[in-house]
C-alpha cells in the first residue's frame, strides 16, 4: 500500500506531472519496442531495406549515408526508449526523438506521401511537443544551476 502511495505522490505533485509521465512511459515503450522491431530484422537488414528502397531519397542520397542511418536510427530508438523509461536524461531523449521524427517527416515528405505525415508523424510531434511542455512544467525540465 505504501507504494502505490508512493507513486500517487510521485504523478501528482502538480497539474503537470501525471502528463509528463504519462507521455514518457508512453514514448519510451513505443520508442523501445520500434527500436526491438528493428533489431529482429537484424540491423544490416533493416538498413539494406532502406538502401534498396524504391523511393526518391534512397536514389538521391549516397548509398552510404543511408546504410550509415539505417544502422544507426534502431540503436537511436532503443537508448531513446530504454532512457526514458529509465527516467534519465528525459530532455536529451526527447531531442533526440525530436530529431528522428524530423528526419521522417522529411524522408516522407522527400517521397511525396504526406499522407503518412499527416497520420503519423505530425500528431507524433505534436505529442512529443506536449510531453516537453508537461515536463518542464512539472518542474523536471529545469536546468540545474
Amino acid at each position: 500500500m505504501k507504494m502505490i502511495q508512493d507513486i500517487i505522490k510521485k504523478w501528482y505533485k502538480n497539474e503537470y506531472t501525471f502528463g509528463a509521465e504519462a507521455l514518457r512511459i508512453a514514448f519510451g515503450i513505443m520508442f523501445l519496442l520500434v527500436g526491438v522491431k528493428k533489431f529482429r530484422m537484424g540491423l544490416t537488414g533493416f538498413a539494406d531495406n532502406l538502401v534498396g528502397g524504391d523511393g526518391h531519397l534512397a536514389q538521391e542520397i549516397p548509398s552510404i549515408a543511408l546504410y550509415i542511418y539505417g544502422l544507426a536510427l534502431p540503436i537511436a530508438e532503443f537508448v531513446a526508449g530504454l532512457v526514458l523509461l529509465l527516467n534519465k536524461h528525459v530532455k536529451e531523449a526527447y531531442f533526440a526523438i525530436a530529431v528522428m521524427y524530423l528526419t521522417f517527416i522529411f524522408g516522407q515528405q522527400y517521397d511525396g506521401n504526406t499522407s503518412k505525415v499527416g497520420t503519423e508523424y505530425l500528431p507524433g510531434l505534436l505529442t512529443l511537443s506536449l510531453a516537453v511542455f508537461f515536463t518542464v512544467k512539472s518542474g523536471k525540465g529545469k536546468s540545474k544551476k
